[in-house]
């Protein structure tokens, strides 16, 4: 009776697992996301591969996204409390195409009468303000989502959270501005000739110092 037990609960186990393992769309059913131009241009790839126009392709992709998503979600009813008491959730997806339009953060501020100045610039040395903390593992995969639209909300709170910290370091800056330059990949003709691509800002935000009471 032991072993057919402890044989039941391998078998339970098993299938919890490959169930859990089943791939899910997950935030990628967040069409805000799709206008990203790396998303864009894949979606212009395969349809050209496949002979269709993008915008049909997006549809039928996201129709049967939305079907697969809601078969998954209920197939995995009875395995959810088992996953969450064996850890064993996978909380993310993975990379399905390279980044080929990617965002490097700017910070810009400024006071009364003055010029903007950059403080802050991914790869830039001399733009380097809390460089240590945008260094760290955890910002740095924030700043990476920050450059994509279905995060405006909470790229809006990190600009305002760097203002309150800008001032209160520098009495005499009033202005802070937050934005990505977007560039897409150069080709390796590009790169053979020093040429870089155009960068387009883009999620500008600011947050300016709060007027005294």
């Amino acid at each position: 009776m032991k072993r057919h037990l402890v044989a039941l609960f391998f078998v339970w186990h098993a299938v919890a697992m490959a169930m859990g393992a089943v791939p899910t769309p997950g935030a990628g059913l967040n069409r805000a996301a799709w206008s990203q131009p790396t998303v864009q241009a894949e979606f212009a790839l395969w349809a050209a591969r496949l002979g269709t126009e993008s915008a049909a392709l997006q549809d039928g992709i996201y129709d049967v996204a939305v079907g697969f998503e809601a078969v998954r979600r209920a197939a995995n009813v009875p395995f959810r409390a088992y996953a969450g008491w064996t850890h064993t959730r996978q909380g993310w997806q993975m990379f399905v195409a390279p980044h080929r339009f990617p965002t490097r953060l700017q910070l810009r501020a400024r006071g009364l009468g003055r010029d903007w100045e950059t403080i802050f610039e991914e790869g830039n040395p001399q733009a380097t303000w809390r460089g240590e903390r945008f260094a760290t593992e955890r910002v740095r995969a924030s700043v990476f989502a920050w450059g994509w639209p279905q995060f405006k909300r909470r790229w809006a709170s990190a600009c305002a959270g760097f203002g309150r910290d800008l001032f209160a370091e520098r009495p005499e800056l009033d202005e802070l501005q937050c934005r990505f330059a977007q560039v897409q990949s150069p080709s390796a003709a590009q790169v053979l000739a020093g040429v870089e691509p155009e960068a387009t800002w883009v999620f500008p935000r600011r947050a300016a110092r709060p007027a005294a009471p």
